[in-house]
């Protein structure tokens, strides 16, 4: 692979990340993630430097985990109950195999907050990716200097 092609593919992994941070930050305010009027400020507080396209600064690490935090909270007071349900476990020349299991049935808010949790988390993934690519970058960078 050579260099350009390497910048290429760290540009589109920064511009995915920069594209999911504004994602997350534009649906958890049309969700009013929070459930109280100071929380729901709170993460419009922590996410908005994603709303900006900024995504990479240091001092959003702690909001971010307290952001999931409220997140989890939401999603866990959506939850209506549970379900019996089969689940698939294999697959052979007799057909399905699988279990019944136990299975949470949330509010049709609680499935637009997991599935905000699992953007999040996306993004989050995306991020981290990036910020190890310009680490690498540095430590190389460190290495040729000496």
């Amino acid at each position: 692979m050579n260099l350009l092609s390497k910048r290429q593919d760290m540009d589109d992994l920064a511009a995915q990340a920069v594209a999911l941070g504004r994602q997350v930050a534009d649906r958890a305010k049309s969700l009013h993630l929070g459930g109280n009027a100071r929380d729901v400020a709170f993460v419009s507080r922590c996410l908005g430097r994603l709303k900006e396209r900024q995504p990479f600064d240091a001092a959003d690490e702690g909001g971010f985990d307290s952001v999931m935090d409220i997140l989890e909270r939401s999603i866990a007071a959506e939850c209506l109950g549970s379900e019996d349900r089969f689940e698939e476990t294999g697959y052979d020349e007799f057909g399905p195999h699988g279990e019944t299991r136990e299975t949470p049935v949330y509010s049709d808010r609680g499935n637009k907050l997991i599935e905000l949790r699992s953007l999040f988390q996306d993004f989050l993934n995306s991020r981290d990716s990036v910020l190890d690519q310009v680490a690498a970058q540095r430590c190389l960078l460190g290495i040729m200097n000496r």
